[in-house]
């Protein structure tokens, strides 16, 4: 055999059985597929990973609904200062009252001050699925919050300026989706042995609490009882014993 020719049959490559470079494609074309069980237990971990994901994104979708109803909430109560400031100080009123006094109901009331405007209008359509929903409430509905009606009611309360306590006093809430009202009446939870049961509020909207907002325009999520507990004698709706 010539110089030449050995050299060939030693060449890496050359594709001769038990040469380097036929191991190397055998090894690579091996290397590169799934067995079944390795199939199977990538599959595995998958599920695993989204079984412990999938609640974490669930809070924080719940979370970000929460802070979104808040900034609403916020924003309707600042409108209700603006009004105020507008109109003697008075605060507006609720279906409660409103037709009897001849005046518009508070969500018509602030409703400019929110861009709003008449109910056949595109911005008024806007404002009742926007600023009036909470985004947590699946069921649709006129408007879901209600006005705190002890300030129609209770003697000496009618004007902003009355209210001893602003940031103690709670003036609007979430309502129920069910409810066709726009306002709560605390005062009859006083007399009841569920008290908020028996209104149409929704103390647990938001995991177990849900957002109010006070006089002085501040917006807080809580749990109900941190506003009324007649066992502590607590009850924030009330303006003669807001604390």
């Amino acid at each position: 055999m010539s110089v030449q020719r050995k050299l060939s049959a030693t060449r890496p490559g050359s594709g001769l059985p038990g040469t380097r470079g036929s191991a190397i494609r055998r090894r690579g074309s091996t290397g590169t597929a799934f067995t079944l069980i390795e199939l199977l237990v990538v599959i595995a971990i998958i599920a695993v990973l989204a079984a412990l994901l999938l609640p974490a994104l669930a809070r924080v979708k719940d979370s970000a609904k929460s802070i979104q109803c808040l900034n609403q909430m916020r924003q309707i109560g600042l409108a209700m200062r603006l009004y105020a400031d507008d109109n003697g100080d008075l605060f507006p009123r609720s279906q409660h009252s409103a037709a009897a006094n001849h005046q518009q109901v508070w969500e018509r009331a602030i409703a400019p001050l929110l861009g709003g405007g008449s109910s056949d209008t595109t911005a008024w359509t806007n404002l009742v699925s926007g600023i009036y929903h909470c985004p947590a409430d699946l069921a649709p509905r006129y408007v879901d919050y209600g006005l705190n009606a002890y300030f129609e009611v209770a003697t000496g309360c009618n004007r902003v300026s009355s209210i001893r306590r602003p940031s103690g006093t709670v003036s609007f809430c979430e309502i129920d989706s069910a409810a066709k009202t726009d306002h709560v009446m605390p005062w009859e939870w006083e007399q009841a042995s569920d008290p908020w049961l028996n209104d149409v509020v929704t103390p647990f909207r938001h995991r177990q609490q849900s957002n109010y907002v006070y006089v002085d325009g501040h917006a807080a999520r809580q749990k109900i009882i941190a506003t009324f507990d007649p066992a502590s004698n607590l009850n924030l709706w009330n303006p003669a014993t807001a604390q």
